[in-house]
């Protein structure tokens, strides 16, 4: 996976107006993105807008355990921005968007670690598990 193709899943995470009791678009999303690399997830949907997503790679123990939220706090006044809250965007080599330090961010380098670790194999026993959250 290339910087460019890391750098757009965070960007798309941030698109993503997951504030608070909106997560499951970013629950499909990371389930499609994980897909796509060969691994197989599930949403555990709580209601419509809502669910956790489920992730595992390798197999048996020992299990490391790994987790984010992916919801966002509402951004509040929209005139307060300099930036469009849903857009990732770099001023001064800074990044900023809603969900660009909690936990967006955070939770796109978990994916990508997963997703990197799997493509290069380098489980070698025990298990991953990812669990996004909402709220």
């Amino acid at each position: 996976m290339t910087d460019t193709e890391e750098l757009k899943i965070l960007s798309d995470l941030v698109a993503i107006k997951s504030v608070n009791d909106n997560e499951i678009l970013v629950a499909k999303y990371l389930q499609k993105l994980l897909g796509e690399h060969g691994i197989s997830s599930r949403l555990l949907e709580y209601s419509t807008t809502r669910a956790d997503l489920f992730a595992e790679i390798g197999t048996g123990h020992p299990i490391l355990a790994i987790c984010g939220h992916m919801d966002v706090v509402s951004p509040g006044e929209l005139d307060q921005w300099h930036t469009d809250p849903f857009k990732l965007t770099n001023k001064d080599g800074k990044l900023y968007g809603r969900g660009a330090t909690d936990m967006k961010s955070g939770l796109a380098a978990l994916v990508i670690a997963m997703i990197n670790i799997h493509e290069h194999h380098l489980i070698k026993h025990g298990s991953i598990r990812l669990l996004a959250t909402f709220g």
